[in-house]
């Protein structure tokens, strides 16, 4: 009788035991979830970041080249007006 009941309250702890190690199981699991969403989040944050960033510096690269295509023209077409000054000078001194 005494093996029976010590039996029964080995079974009833095994069933306390089960409880308590799932619930924490489970809490570990939420806590992680939770840390692996922020993490996600956060490094989606900062890839939207730097794309911005590098989207910035490429507009800003982009206006650069722009300007100096504009100087490199209106350089060139002072130097076509140069030639052209010289030209019209030479056929009038002919």
């Amino acid at each position: 009788m005494g093996i029976g009941i010590a039996a029964l309250v080995l079974g009833f702890m095994a069933l306390l035991l089960t409880g308590y190690w799932t619930k924490k199981t489970n809490d570990l699991i939420k806590s992680e979830d939770e840390i692996a969403k922020r993490l996600i989040d956060e490094g989606r944050k900062e890839t939207q970041r730097m794309i911005d960033e590098g989207n910035k510096r490429a507009e800003e690269g982009k206006k650069e080249t722009q300007r100096m295509i504009d100087s490199t023209q209106r350089y060139i077409a002072s130097l076509i007006a140069a030639e052209g000054s010289k030209t019209r000078e030479l056929i009038r001194q002919r």
